[in-house]
């Protein structure tokens, strides 16, 4: 995409129901495609059959959360190695250690930049700390994203008949 191009955006997976309708995420496509997540918390999915991963324990809410972060930015055509930056929110000062030895499991050199704010409480009294993230993801060669185009049984392409056999 050129410089000065056009701007798309789009919603990764929303949460429905809930009583206060968001998006998990956005994502923006311009010279790069920039992705800018909502909190993610310790449930192991999305919708009324969630499960809290965890309950107490900072390190299992830690690495649930962000393999969720994981799971949204492959969504978007990206890794963590994309994530640029995070902000931890956690209800206790003393979750800093647990939390940041798991996030170097995750992320590499150089990590992404990161805040640690305590809060009083999250959404849920059971939840320990949430995670938001943004990921700054390159643009991929024609060829990848080609490679991504939604696909049919058989390998063809959506949208797409299949090739004609040649007569003999």
């Amino acid at each position: 995409m050129q410089a000065g191009g056009p701007v798309k955006r789009w919603a990764l997976t929303k949460q429905a129901p809930h009583p206060w309708p968001f998006s998990h995420g956005m994502v923006v496509e311009g010279p790069l495609r920039l992705v800018f997540l909502a909190g993610q918390v310790a449930f192991d999915r999305h919708g009324p059959d969630r499960q809290l991963v965890g309950r107490g324990d900072p390190a299992a809410q830690t690495r649930q959360a962000i393999e969720n972060v994981r799971a949204l930015v492959r969504q978007a055509g990206g890794d963590l190695g994309d994530v640029v930056e995070m902000t931890v929110y956690a209800t206790d000062a003393g979750l800093m250690e647990a939390a940041g030895r798991v996030a170097q499991e995750y992320f590499g050199e150089p990590p992404p930049a990161q805040s640690f704010v305590v809060v009083k409480a999250l959404a849920r009294p059971e939840l320990l700390l949430e995670i938001r993230a943004i990921a700054a993801i390159p643009p991929k060669p024609a060829a990848s994203r080609r490679a991504a185009v939604p696909r049919r049984a058989g390998g063809r392409p959506a949208g797409r008949a299949a090739p004609r056999r040649a007569r003999r």
